[in-house]
C-alpha cells in the first residue's frame, strides 16, 4: 500500500496553432499535453469578421489515470494507503482545501518498533508536514527514505522556526524555536506563529479511529501559494510515540487536474 500527495492547480498545455483562415484549430495530444486529448476550433464568419463560432471537443479522462495506476502499483509507504489532496481556490490564492483520506490499517507496528525503539506500543496518532526535499526514485517511500537526509526539514519561508524548520541551523532560528507554539488555536489568531509547512500544528494531527482510517477536510487560508510549490516538496508522516516522532512514511507532491470531460459550442 502507498501514500500519495496531490496538488490540484491550474493546468497549462503547450498547444499548436494551425492557421488556415478563417479557421484556427488548437490541438491537444494526450501523449504530450498531460493526458488531454482533442481540439478547440475557431471558425470565423469571414476573413474580416470578429464573429466566430467556437467549438471545443476535449477529453480529460486520461489526465488522472496515470497517477492512480502508480498509486495502485506501489507498496512502499510503510503500509499507509491513501492520498492527501491540496486544492487551491485559484492560481494565485493562498486559500486551499486540504483533504486527507488515509488508511493506516496496513501499518506494521513491529517494523516501526524496529526502526525506532521508542515506538513499542501501537501508534494511534501521526503528525504531518511539508518537507522541502525528495531523494527517493519512487513517489512514496518509508523510514530511512523519509529521513532528514532524504526529505530535509519543514518548509518555513517566514522563519516561524519550529524545532524542525528548514532554517533551524541558523542561531537566531534555533533560539526562536524554544518558544515555538504552533497549534490550531494560535494559528487561527496569528498565522505567523506557524511554519507554513507545519500542517499538523496548523490543522491538527491525524488521530486514528478504531478502523485506523482518516477521512477529513480543512480549509487553510494561508497555505503556501501555488507559485511557492517545487517539484521536490513532500508530505512526511511522523508516528507519535510519547515525545518522539519518527518519520515513517512520505509522499512526493504531484500536480494533477481533476478529471472531467467537456464538449461545448459557444457563439460570440
Amino acid at each position: 500500500m502507498t501514500l500519495n500527495f496531490f496538488l490540484v492547480a491550474a493546468f497549462y498545455a503547450v498547444i499548436s496553432l494551425v492557421a488556415a483562415q478563417p479557421v484556427f484549430v488548437y490541438r491537444f495530444d494526450a501523449a504530450t499535453a498531460g493526458g488531454v486529448e482533442g481540439t478547440i476550433r475557431f471558425k470565423y464568419a469571414s476573413d474580416d469578421s470578429s464573429v466566430a463560432v467556437i467549438s471545443a471537443a476535449l477529453d480529460f479522462s486520461r489526465v488522472n489515470q496515470s497517477a492512480i495506476r502508480a498509486f495502485d502499483r506501489m507498496s512502499s509507504a510503510a503500509g499507509v494507503d491513501g492520498s492527501i489532496q491540496v486544492k487551491y481556490a485559484a492560481e494565485d490564492s493562498s486559500t486551499a482545501t486540504i483533504t486527507a483520506n488515509l488508511d493506516f490499517s496496513g501499518v506494521d507496528q513491529e517494523k516501526i518498533a524496529e526502526f525506532d525503539g521508542n515506538c513499542t506500543s501501537d501508534v494511534t496518532s501521526y503528525r504531518w508536514h511539508v518537507h522541502t526535499k525528495w531523494s527517493s526514485p519512487l513517489t512514496s517511500d518509508s523510514f530511512a527514505q523519509c529521513s532528514k537526509a532524504a526529505t530535509d526539514n519543514h518548509y518555513d519561508p517566514l522563519r516561524a522556526c519550529g524545532p524542525a524548520s528548514e532554517y533551524i541551523a541558523e542561531p537566531e532560528c534555533k533560539a526562536k524555536s524554544l518558544t515555538y507554539a504552533c497549534n490550531p488555536t494560535n494559528y487561527k489568531s496569528d498565522p505567523s506563529v506557524c511554519e507554513k509547512g507545519d500542517l499538523s500544528g496548523k490543522l491538527g494531527a491525524f488521530n486514528l479511529g478504531q478502523d485506523s482510517t482518516i477521512s477529513v477536510e480543512w480549509t487553510d487560508e494561508h497555505y503556501p501559494l501555488p507559485s511557492e510549490n517545487t517539484d521536490t516538496w513532500s508530505i512526511v508522516l511522523h508516528a507519535v510515540c510519547g515525545d518522539q516522532t519518527p518519520r515513517i512514511a512520505c509522499a512526493l507532491g504531484q500536480k494533477v487536474v481533476e478529471e472531467y470531460e467537456e464538449d461545448y459550442h459557444q457563439k460570440c
